[in-house]
C-alpha cells in the first residue's frame, strides 16, 4: 500500500492500475479486424461488386435483406454501406476512412445511423418510434440509415407497421436488414427490399484471413494449425477469429496444432477413420476399446456424433465426385480415398442413417454414451447391401444349375466367409429340360455371402454349352424391320416376364397397355388410364430390357387413350399362369 501511494504522489501509476488499463484497453480480432472497406469483406464477391456499382452508378436501393448465417458479414456490410452514403470525400465507390463521417461511423457516435436490435426491440411501439423518426432530415451527415439486425425477431403487428415506411421511406432514410432466419420474414417485406444471399465462407479463405491477420500481428503460427481452426469456426469468420483469440491467449502468442487441439477439445482425424474400420474389421471388442478411448479423452459423445456425420458424408461425396473436388485436409486425402473405396454408395448412406438416428436418440435426453456404444457397436455388426434384383438373379441362376455370375458391386466390404447351407434340389425342369436322376440326387448348394460366392463362381467348372447360354442371354437383338409388329406381338409375353419378376400389379399392363406406334427409335405404349400409366413408367427400366430381347434397344413414350382392337393371347383365363397353377393344386376346372 505505501509503494502504491508513494508512485501515486510521485506522479506514477501503480501496476495494477496499469494492467487494469491493458485489460480494459484491449480490442478482441474480431472488432479490430472489421473491415473497413468493400474490399476487405471475405468471401461475399457478389454482394461487394453489386454493392460497389450501385453505388457508383446511383442506383441505391431504399432497403436492402442481407440474410445468411452468423459471422459471414451482414452487420458489417450495412455499416459500409452507411459509410460509403455519407462519405464526404469516396474512392471509386469506396469509404475513404478518413473523413468525420467515417470516422464517426467506425467509431459508434454518427447520430445519423440508427442500428436496432430487433431481439429486443421488437415490438410495435418500438416500430412506432423508428417510424415517427425517420420523417426528419439527417443532422451530421447525407442521408439517415436504419440498421436492423435479426429482424426476423420482430412481431407481426411490428411487421405490418413497418410496411408502408419501408415501401415508400423519404428520400433521405435508407434501411438495411439483416437476419439469419429469412423464412420468418413475411413476404410483404421480403418484396420491398433487395436481397442478397451472404454465402458460408470456405475453410480455404478463412484460413487466408486467418495467416494474413497473424502475419500483421506478428504471432508464431502453424498453416495446419490455421486450417484445423478455420475448420472448428463452421463458415464464420467471427467465430474462427473468436476461437483465434483463445488459442493465442491459451499458447502465449503462437498457434501450434497441439495447442488448438486441446482448447477446441477436436476429436482426432484418425478415431473417426478408426469408427468406420469398424465395418471392416467387425470387431466387438475393437467397438468398446474405441469407446472407452474416447471416454477417457473426455469425448462428448453428441460432438463425435455429430462429427462422425460429417466424415462419412466426406467420404460419400470422396466417392461421388472425387477427392480433388471436396474440401478435406491435405494430410488425410490418402485416407479419405481409402475409405471410399471400401464402401458403396448404399452402404455410406446407410451408415449416415445410423449417426443421424443416435444424434437424435442422445437430444431426445436418452444416456448419450449407451448410444454412442451402440451405435459403434451397429458399425461392427453391419452387414454390407446387396440389390434385391441381384440377390434375385443370384438365386435364379444356382437354382437353374448356373454359376452365381452376378457380382457385387466393386468398392463393398469384404465379409468372411460363412459355412454353406445345403438345401434340396429343385424339382421340375432346368434350362427348359427334365432334370435326370443324377441332378435330381446331387444336392444344391446356396450362399449368399458375396465373397464365398464370387469364389465358389469363380472356381467352378464352366461348361461351353453354358458359357454360349450366358452370351446369348446378355444378347440384345438388333432393331428389326418391324419393330412395332415384333413388340405388338410379343407383349403378353413381356408383360408375363415383368409380373413374374416384379409383382402381379405389372400384369395390369398386359391388358390395358399396348404398343400404338414407333418413330425414330421411340415405341409408343398407350395406357387405358393415368393409373396404368404410372404402373409402367415405374417398371420402365424392366420393360425396356425386356423388350430388348425382341425388338433391341428401344425409347419408350407413354400416353393416354383408347386402345386400339386387338386379341390377346391371354384373353382366356386359364392362360393366366397363376390361375393354372391354383387348377392343378385343388384339380378344378373353368365354368362355362
Amino acid at each position: 500500500m505505501d509503494a502504491g501511494r508513494e508512485a501515486i504522489e510521485s506522479g506514477a501509476q501503480p501496476k495494477s492500475q496499469i494492467q487494469s488499463q491493458n485489460v480494459m484497453s484491449y480490442l478482441v480480432l474480431a472488432r479490430r479486424w472489421r473491415p473497413l472497406r468493400f474490399s476487405e469483406v471475405v468471401g461475399q464477391p457478389h454482394v461487394v461488386r453489386t454493392l460497389l456499382n450501385s453505388i457508383g452508378k446511383g442506383r441505391i436501393a431504399h432497403a436492402y435483406l442481407f440474410s445468411g448465417p452468423r459471422g459471414v458479414g451482414k452487420t458489417t456490410t450495412a455499416r459500409l454501406l452507411a459509410r460509403a452514403l455519407n462519405c464526404q470525400n469516396p474512392d471509386d465507390s469506396e469509404p475513404c476512412g478518413k473523413c468525420p463521417s467515417c470516422a464517426a461511423i467506425s467509431d459508434d457516435r454518427f447520430i445519423d445511423v440508427i442500428e436496432i436490435d430487433a431481439a429486443s426491440n421488437r415490438g410495435i411501439d418500438d416500430i412506432r418510434q423508428l417510424r415517427d423518426g425517420v420523417r426528419y432530415a439527417p443532422i451530421e451527415g447525407k442521408v439517415k440509415t436504419y440498421i436492423i439486425d435479426e429482424v426476423h425477431m420482430l412481431t407481426e403487428p411490428a411487421f405490418n407497421a413497418l410496411l408502408k415506411t419501408l415501401e415508400e421511406p423519404p428520400e433521405h432514410a435508407y434501411f438495411c436488414l439483416a437476419t439469419t432466419d429469412p423464412q420468418k420474414v413475411p413476404a410483404t417485406i421480403l418484396s420491398r427490399c433487395q436481397r442478397f444471399d451472404f454465402r458460408r465462407i470456405s475453410v480455404a479463405d478463412i484460413r487466408d484471413h486467418l495467416e494474413k491477420i497473424c502475419r500483421a500481428e506478428d504471432i508464431e503460427y502453424e498453416l495446419d494449425a490455421l486450417d484445423h481452426v478455420a475448420r472448428k469456426a463452421d463458415g464464420s469468420v467471427r467465430d474462427s477469429l473468436s476461437l483465434l483469440d483463445q488459442v493465442i491467449a491459451f499458447s502465449r502468442g503462437k498457434v501450434l496444432r497441439a495447442d488448438v487441439d486441446e482448447v477446441l477439445g477436436e476429436v482426432r482425424l484418425d478415431l473417426y477413420f478408426k469408427a468406420v474400420g469398424l465395418v471392416n474389421s467387425r470387431s466387438m471388442a475393437e467397438a468398446f476399446k474405441l469407446d472407452e478411448e474416447l471416454a477417457a479423452a473426455g469425448t462428448d459423445p453428441q460432438d463425435f456424433i455429430l462429427g462422425l456425420e460429417s466424415h462419412l458424408v466426406q467420404i460419400l461425396q470422396v466417392k461421388s465426385v472425387g477427392v480433388e473436388n471436396v474440401d478435406v485436409p491435405p494430410d488425410a486425402v490418402k485416407d479419405f480415398k481409402g475409405a471410399a473405396q471400401q464402401f458403396t454408395e448404399a452402404d455410406l448412406i446407410r451408415l449416415i442413417q445410423f449417426c443421424s438416428t443416435a444424434e437424435v436418440d442422445i437430444r431426445r435426453k436418452f444416456n448419450p454414451r449407451t448410444r454412442l456404444q451402440l451405435l459403434l457397436l451397429r458399425f461392427a455388426a453391419m452387414e454390407n447391401s446387396v440389390m434385391l434384383a441381384d440377390l434375385i438373379d443370384r438365386i435364379e441362376n444356382v437354382a437353374a444349375g448356373k454359376p452365381d455370375d452376378v457380382h457385387r458391386a466393386a468398392g463393398s466390404v469384404a465379409r468372411p466367409e460363412v459355412a454353406e447351407t445345403p438345401t434340396q434340389p429343385v424339382p421340375g425342369r432346368v434350362d427348359g429340360k427334365k432334370s435326370d436322376a443324377h441332378v435330381a440326387d446331387k444336392p444344391q448348394q446356396i450362399s449368399l455371402n458375396n465373397a464365398h460366392s464370387d469364389n465358389a463362381a469363380d472356381s467352378a467348372p464352366v461348361s461351353e454349352e453354358t458359357q454360349s447360354g450366358k452370351a446369348a442371354k446378355k444378347k440384345i437383338v438388333p432393331i428389326p424391320d418391324n419393330p412395332l409388329e415384333v413388340a405388338q406381338n410379343a407383349w403378353d409375353e413381356i408383360c408375363d416376364r415383368i409380373a413374374l419378376k416384379h409383382n402381379s400389379s405389372s400384369k395390369l399392363m398386359k391388358f390395358d397397355g399396348y404398343p400404338v406406334g414407333y418413330e425414330n427409335g421411340y415405341l409408343k405404349i398407350r395406357f387405358t388410364s393415368r393409373y396404368h400409366m404410372d404402373n409402367a413408367r415405374s417398371r420402365k427400366q424392366a420393360l425396356q430390357r425386356e423388350l430388348a430381347s425382341f425388338v433391341g434397344n428401344v425409347n419408350l413414350n407413354f400416353e393416354v387413350g383408347e386402345l386400339p382392337a386387338r386379341k390377346v393371347a391371354g384373353d382366356k383365363q386359364e392362360d393366366d399362369p397363376a390361375l393354372r397353377l391354383l387348377m392343378d393344386r385343388f384339380n378344378a376346372h373353368p365354368q362355362e
